[in-house]
Formats: structure tokens, C-alpha cells, sequence
């Protein structure tokens, strides 16, 4: 089944949340601008709808992995390290530590 510019349903295209965005603006300010013919305006909604669901469920994994990161899950481990760890005291660093 085809819609609209050759399109079909089941049409899938990779886009940039960025990009997205930019062209989900686009196409409210087409849409808003003057007269625009009506077969125009339908490939412009089914496109604009698409959009807003691909940012939308977009927007809800990255909430989602935010929700994990603060619960302490999928986060970099990291081991402190004290000066004296080779027993010295000296403040000389093991060689397993963090030069920073």
C-alpha cells in the first residue's frame, strides 16, 4: 500500500534525534504558513505523525536509562585508590591508580 510521495507503511528510515526535530519544526511551520493544497497537508501530517511518535518513544528509552543510571545500574565502576597504596607512605601513586 502506498501513501503520499511513494512511501509505504511499512517504510522505515533512520533519522538523528537532532534532525528529527528540526524537520518536526519544519513541518509545523509549513503547515502553518499559508495555503497549502490538501494532499500536501495529509503527506505532511503522516510524516509529522511519525516523527512525533520516533522522538517520542525516542525520549522514553533515554528517560528510561536515566532511571537506571540513577539507581546505580549500567555505570562506570571505579576503585579509589589511596597514595599510600604501596605501603610506602610517601605519596607515591601504585601504578594501578588514576594519574589525575
Amino acid at each position: 500500500m502506498t501513501e503520499g510521495r511513494g512511501m509505504t507503511k511499512t517504510e522505515t528510515k533512520s533519522i538523528t534525534f537532532e534532525n528529527g526535530y528540526r524537520r518536526l519544526q519544519e513541518i509545523a511551520d509549513e503547515v502553518n504558513r499559508a495555503e497549502i493544497p490538501v494532499d500536501r497537508m495529509g503527506d505532511l501530517f503522516a510524516e509529522g505523525k511519525g516523527l512525533e511518535k520516533a522522538l517520542t518513544d525516542h525520549l522514553a528509552a533515554q528517560k528510561a536509562r536515566i532511571e537506571k543510571i540513577e539507581r546505580g545500574e549500567e555505570v562506570q565502576t571505579f576503585r579509589i585508590a589511596t597514595e599510600s597504596a604501596n605501603g610506602n607512605g610517601n605519596g607515591a601513586q601504585s601504578s594501578d591508580d588514576v594519574p589525575f
